[in-house]
């Protein structure tokens, strides 16, 4: 997975929580469910996973 703060820079963010924005903007979702989304992930919390959750409209499968 890496250092996760090159990650955010390499998406264009500064840190954890721009990441998150910029998710909950590129995907029409609101800023807090994407937030919630990264909590219930917790230190499984993988990018790509949770860009695959955000661009289902915020629906995890079941």
């Amino acid at each position: 997975m890496g250092d996760p703060i090159l990650n955010y820079r390499a998406c264009g963010a500064e840190c954890r929580e721009d990441w998150l924005r910029m998710l909950a903007n590129e995907n029409g979702l609101p800023f807090g469910t994407v937030r919630r989304l990264a909590e219930e992930l917790g230190e499984r919390e993988d990018f790509g996973e949770l860009v695959d959750i955000c661009e289902r409209g915020g629906r995890a499968l079941q």
